[in-house]
């Protein structure tokens, strides 16, 4: 029997188009998650790529359809599966949270099969991912708001299928890599919940705003060099001279509003007390700084200038390096 991913047969040999129809709308229009896949004829392990758990995050889809165009299905190994845009709903409304039911779906995993729609939603793509996935990349952004560099998360659980992300992700084209631990790891987020199931699971992060051209580059290099480290596609991938582990986030939240006036730029190393940004208000009144707490610090997002903010956003994340560890990695 032919295996199926929603409407698609997934085909030796062939690109196919289909969706996975999930629910409907508030005026009953069925909702259909778009799914493209190429599978190639020789045998090999399938990774499933998608973006736009959060609908502003919009660059991860465009650089997975754009992939998808790209790929040459002659010289594939395995099974690639992309889903350009996970959270309809949220895509729709070009916001992180859905308008359906206030959630912000990367925080509600596992979902609940008889909750809200993206507590259901969260059910059924674990379930797929479970499914169909022997690996699976995670792409997101700073959304409209805010700006990210270009860089890896992979979450430790002390597990296999830790060691196995933490390698894949040194071999997709950053030398930055947030392992996060702890409460962290198995906490609503998508992530958490695929590598509980043993599946070895990378976030990338790139960009913000407007889709720029090296971010589509970024995204669709490190989805390229996955699979070449997969031997899914010939070629080797890169390895860094030297990669940077950072981890014990820190996250900043306005105490006022107002306009956010950044300091610092996304990818930068700053040290304690250095100034991230500041609010200002409407009569050109500074009325609350915010300085990073720590040392070696690596700005992972930062608001965009003159940013509109409320009292309690999320503007900034400033990440210490844990260590530095050099390209003498061994093979898996």
């Amino acid at each position: 029997m032919m295996e199926k991913i929603g409407t698609v047969e997934i085909v030796p040999g062939k690109k196919s188009k289909g969706y996975i129809p999930f629910g409907s709308d508030t005026d009953g229009t069925p909702f259909r998650i778009p799914v493209l896949v190429t599978a190639g004829e020789m045998e090999g392990p399938t990774i499933w790529v998608h973006g736009c758990i959060h609908g502003e995050e919009y660059g991860g889809a465009a650089s997975i359809i754009r992939f998808f165009q790209e790929l040459d299905v002659r010289q594939l190994r395995g099974t690639f599966i992309g889903v350009p845009v996970m959270n309809l709903p949220s895509f729709k409304a070009r916001s992180r949270i859905s308008p359906l039911d206030g959630a912000n779906l990367n925080r509600i995993f596992p979902g609940n099969p008889k909750g809200t729609y993206s507590q259901r939603l969260a059910r059924k793509l674990l379930a797929l991912i479970e499914e169909h996935a022997d690996y699976v990349i995670d792409l997101h952004s700073g959304g409209i708001g805010a700006q990210v560099p270009f860089y890896a998360i992979v979450k430790d659980d002390g597990t296999e299928g830790y060691e196995k992300s933490m390698w894949l992700a040194k071999r997709m084209g950053a030398n930055v890599i947030w392992r996060s631990g702890g409460e962290m790891v198995v906490d609503g987020t998508i992530t958490g919940h695929v590598l509980e199931r043993g599946i070895p699971v990378v976030t990338v992060e790139c960009g913000g705003g407007n889709v720029t051209e090296e971010h589509e580059e970024l995204f669709k290099q490190s989805i390229l060099n996955a699979m070449k480290a997969l031997e899914m596609l010939p070629g080797k991938p890169p390895v860094q001279e030297e990669y940077k582990i950072i981890s014990n986030a820190e996250f900043f939240f306005t105490r006022e509003g107002g306009l956010f006036i950044p300091s610092c730029q996304v990818g930068d190393f700053l040290k304690k007390g250095d100034l991230i940004g500041c609010i200002m208000n409407l009569y050109g009144e500074v009325t609350e700084e915010l300085r990073c707490s720590a040392d070696n610090a690596y700005v992972a997002a930062v608001g965009h200038r003159y940013w509109p903010t409320e009292p309690g956003q999320l503007i900034a994340e400033a990440i210490p390096v844990e260590e530095e560890i050099t390209s003498e990695i061994p093979v898996a």
